[in-house]
């Protein structure tokens, strides 16, 4: 089948009030209505073998619209004796009604305008900018989801469901270019359309284009989580065939879905035999509604975002349960879990899908299961407080014995590299690897990638190492206080001092790029990702910065002491602060809205937070750690 035009099929979401829908199909072999004046046609299509093109009228009675022979003039009424237009197959007779049916008005205007002579359309109005029907939601749906037969007009009036016409896979393609609330309202056309609306499709397309919305399956499954059995839906579109087409019946198998292949494997009908893939749905790049949280834009979405996870997981699940996810965050207390273990205050934490890694006051480093609260081991190593760490986040799924490892910054002037291992009982072991020399005074924040480990300190000083090789690369300076935070990415850092500046560097040219100037007293804490910095000061304010332009973009104010730390997630617009008032907030980083707060779960200072979609785990002066857990009886193991 020829390619579709994407671009325009946002006349087919069938939400509430839609515009005056005018003809937006973009078929190749389909021309548009001739631009002269008298002419009232809603379709051209050329039929080969013959140089007159046929056409069917739209503006009369459903009785007075028939397909008829253009001979340089067309008379739209029914007369006796007139000629027919021949019989040129099923897509000349289905296509023309499908325009027909996007195109005309309301059953209730045609019944006003019945028996009237068809008008004509005139040129200079453009159909896009008319204002919505009023009250015609069900005689919209009615008007998209049926149209009239053509091939016998002198039989009472048929509907024909279009949908269930095409191939399941054509019909589940033009169900993908909806959004949420058209999918609801397919489901509610017929059993037909339940069971195509229904599809994986459709959620899997749906899913991904909210905004931050992934899953990492490769994760999950060596955690322990195993896929559900594939079970297709009870009905195929065989037994849903309408009784007017029995000439062209569906063929009996499943679904779209039921028969396309994934990355885990094919999945097998009942008789044994394994599907053959077939061509996969690419991601759509529609304009979302207004108030739809769907992406935004192409930036936001991989070229491949949804090519790598395999169809058969049952997608209108996830779906609800990272929507019902995402509404905890907004509204509902999650589940609290405190650790106790450190003897004096917990300066640090890190933590990935399985373990939480936190440093102390009291010169440990502690293991802890994160759904257990278990200490899986206890590291020492440092001869002051441990007041940062990194660690490589779930380095143990790839599951061929390859070690972690851990970077730690401690007020005894050392960041320390230490390797990292499971035992066979599942504790934790690490031993120090290499000390990092250099730093006057304590060591105060870490940064890692691929290429680098930066370290900031007391002395003013950052100091850049090659994380392979951990020989020294550069020293950065130019802070006239204690760097107190910094961040990393792409080769570029960027430090926030007690000096109350803020400094954006070049790690090849040891240059400062721009200087952010913009609090009043000094910064305590940085987050940088994409292009957004966040910094935290103890002015008890939060800024939010381009990091292209220097601009700042915006200002929060909410805190009522030094904001100690913060939590950034871009892809989802999420910003978790936490400061000395011992309240842990959670914001919105595109409107700078309040979302949420935690008072009342730590009884001192605030040191650190960090959170994921699961999420949120904080340290204490109070030697505790809270974990903030949202998941509680949802199955979240695929998502990040």
């Amino acid at each position: 089948m020829t390619s579709l035009n994407t671009q325009h099929y946002d006349s087919l979401r069938f939400s509430s009030s839609p515009p005056s829908p005018s003809p937006s199909l973009d078929f190749s072999f389909v021309s548009p209505p001739s631009p002269g004046p008298d002419r009232d046609v809603s379709l051209y299509a050329s039929h080969p073998g013959r140089s007159q093109p046929y056409l069917c009228y739209s503006g009369s009675s459903s009785r007075d619209k028939r397909c008829n022979a253009l001979h340089g003039t067309h008379s739209p009424h029914r007369a006796s004796g007139g000629n027919r237009a021949p019989q040129t197959g099923k897509s000349m007779k289905f296509l023309p009604r499908l325009w027909d049916a996007l195109s005309s008005p309301t059953r209730k205007a045609r019944r006003q305008t019945a028996r009237r002579k068809p008008y004509a359309l005139p040129s200079n109005i453009s159909y896009a900018d008319l204002q919505p029907l009023d009250g015609e939601e069900g005689e919209l749906i009615d008007e998209a989801c049926f149209v009239e037969r053509c091939d016998a007009p002198q039989s009472p009036r048929k509907l024909i469901d279009f949908l269930s016409r095409l191939p399941p896979e054509i019909a589940v393609y033009l169900l993908c270019f909806l959004d949420l609330s058209s999918v609801i309202a397919c489901q509610r056309v017929s059993r037909t359309w339940n069971v195509l609306a229904n599809d994986n499709a459709v959620w899997r397309e749906l899913f991904y284009r909210r905004q931050g919305w992934d899953i990492d399956l490769d994760r999950a499954i060596a955690r322990g989580w195993t896929p559900p059995p594939f079970e297709g839906l009870s009905e195929s579109p065989t037994s849903l065939t309408p009784p007017e087409s029995p000439r062209n019946p569906t063929p009996k198998h499943s679904t779209y879905s039921e028969r396309t292949s994934s990355s885990v494997g094919l999945p097998v009908d009942t008789h044994g035999v394994r599907a053959r893939p077939l061509v996969h749905i690419p991601s759509f790049r529609h304009a979302p509604s207004p108030w739809s949280p769907e992406r935004t834009s192409d930036a936001h979405l991989p070229l491949t975002a949804s090519m790598n996870v395999p169809l058969f997981l049952p997608w209108r699940e996830l779906y609800q349960t990272r929507y019902a996810l995402d509404a905890r965050w907004a509204s509902s207390a999650p589940q609290t879990m405190h650790l106790r273990g450190h003897a004096d205050s917990v300066y640090c934490l890190e933590f990935d899908s399985k373990r939480i890694i936190s440093g102390s006051r009291d010169q440990t480093i502690k293991v802890w299961d994160i759904r257990t609260g278990r200490c899986l081991g206890t590291f020492n190593g440092h001869y002051g407080s441990v007041l940062c760490l990194k660690f490589e986040k779930d380095w143990d799924i790839k599951g061929d014995g390859t070690k972690g490892f851990i970077v730690s910054g401690s007020s005894d002037r050392r960041a320390c590299v230490w390797d990292i291992w499971i035992g066979e009982g599942g504790e934790v072991h690490a031993e120090v690897r290499a000390v990092l020399k250099g730093h006057l005074d304590g060591v105060l924040d870490l940064r890692v990638d691929e290429q680098w480990i930066v370290s900031c300190s007391k002395d003013t000083k950052i100091r850049v190492w090659n994380r392979e090789t951990l020989d020294l690369h550069r020293t950065l300076t130019g802070h006239e206080g204690p760097v107190n935070a910094i961040g990393l990415q792409n080769g570029f850092i960027v430090s926030a001092s007690g000096d109350t500046k803020m400094m954006l560097w070049d790690i090849e040219r040891g240059t400062c790029l721009r200087t952010f100037d913009g609090h009043d007293r000094g910064l305590a804490c940085i987050e940088f990702k994409d292009n957004y910095i966040v910094s935290g000061s103890s002015d008890c304010t939060i800024k939010v910065w381009d990091a292209m332009t220097g601009e700042c973009l915006r200002t929060l104010v909410g805190h009522d002491a030094l904001v100690r730390a913060l939590a950034l997630d871009p892809a989802s617009g999420r910003l978790v602060s936490a400061s000395y008032d011992k309240v842990v907030k959670v914001w919105d980083l595109r409107t700078g809205r309040k979302v949420q707060q935690f008072k009342h779960h730590h009884l001192g200072h605030i040191f650190d937070v960090k959170f994921d979609i699961h999420r949120i785990v904080s340290t204490s002066h109070d030697q505790r750690i809270v974990v903030l857990d949202f998941t509680q009886d949802l199955d979240t193991a695929l998502f990040t």
